[in-house]
């Protein structure tokens, strides 16, 4: 299509960032003709540290033989609404958890920001524990000692889930207090990030969305709210874009875009999106949100993709969506050339030249 490159900015390796991941995935794009895509984490900058294995891949000049398009720095942020109007809309989005994308920042100066600090996180950590269990205490919940949590494994909340399950009995007194939730996720996003939940707790590791907007200007980056319409099955899309983007910020345009196209969107989802991004001035990305999984158990890197009642096993590939492959046989993720165009290559920053 003229005007429009094939793309792909929400390629997740959380817990992959090693040789064998990296080249895989820009071998998995440049086959697929993918010519602009943004390699990125949950919380971290750890891919693109100094020294690291994607900063030692471009030096080397290993990475250009295997993919000629164009890496963009990226990010997707966990944080928790704030300052939004609590009154102009049905719905209060405060104190709820929703995600971000930063791209195009500099990286050096987000390194110095410090929500992705290790020493920060640390910090946090303890504090995180510390309140958590004061919180299930005054329930008289039973409560991990100090000594379960690990720094640097999975998330926090999470860790508690695994504390609940392991024993049969232990879950049946949650159960009676909480409710029965058969999914780590749905344990944690409905007991501890649902603000009307007896047991919501609010991470210090996380920061607030004014936060964001704050430092996202520090180091020259680029904001878009991330798969709106999957954000919260408790949030009306149209509502929750309306509250943000019309939040009293100090900044004119607070947000640069909206995550249009994406692997879990319909072709009717895509249309909703874009007619809103286009009526609101706002740029149009997107991306597959995919993950790498290849393993000894799954050498093909299969996923499982859910869509209400359609569950299936996929190979996930950058630059394709798979709902709208399913819906029309063509999937393939194309974006405007000059908005591709105006987007640093990370290998123009000091740090990878």
């Amino acid at each position: 299509m003229e005007g429009k490159v094939k793309c792909d900015f929400n390629v997740h390796l959380d817990g992959n960032v090693n040789f064998q991941a990296i080249k895989y995935v820009l071998h998995q794009a440049e086959a697929n003709g993918v010519k602009a895509m943004s390699l990125l984490e949950q919380d971290s900058l750890s891919l693109y540290s100094h020294a690291g294995i994607l900063h030692r891949y471009i030096k080397s000049g290993e990475l250009a033989k295997v993919y000629t398009g164009k890496l963009v720095a990226g990010c997707e942020i966990t944080c928790v609404v704030n300052d939004t109007n609590p009154t102009k809309y049905a719905f209060n989005f405060n104190n709820h958890r929703i995600h971000l994308f930063m791209y195009n920042f500099e990286v050096e100066k987000a390194e110095e920001i410090k929500w992705f600090r290790d020493k920060f996180k640390r910090k946090c950590f303890k504090k995180d524990i510390k309140a958590i269990t004061k919180l299930l205490k005054k329930y008289k919940l039973p409560a991990p000692d100090k000594k379960f949590y690990e720094y640097g494994a999975k998330d926090i909340l999470y860790q508690v889930y695994d504390y609940i399950t392991k024993d049969p009995s232990r879950k049946k007194v949650y159960d009676n207090f909480i409710g029965a939730f058969n999914t780590p996720t749905s344990f944690v996003k409905n007991v501890f990030e649902t603000p009307h939940s007896k047991l919501f707790f609010k991470q210090s590791s996380v920061p607030y969305l004014t936060d964001v907007l704050a430092f996202a200007r520090k180091v020259r980056g680029r904001l878009y709210i991330a798969h709106p319409n999957r954000m919260n099955i408790k949030f009306n899309t149209i509502s929750y874009l309306n509250a943000l983007i019309d939040m009293e910020t100090d900044y004119a345009f607070p947000f640069d875009g909206i995550e249009v196209y994406n692997s879990y969107n319909s072709s009717i989802d895509t249309k909703v999106l874009n007619d809103y991004a286009i009526k609101r001035n706002l740029e149009i990305v997107g991306g597959t949100d995919y993950r790498y999984l290849r393993s000894q158990q799954n050498p093909e890197g299969k996923m499982l993709f859910e869509d209400n009642t359609d569950r299936r096993y996929v190979v996930p590939v950058p630059g394709t969506m798979i709902k709208l492959k399913l819906e029309t046989y063509n999937g393939d993720l194309l974006l405007d050339k000059k908005f591709v165009d105006r987007l640093m290559d990370i290998r123009e920053l000091p740090r990878f030249k």
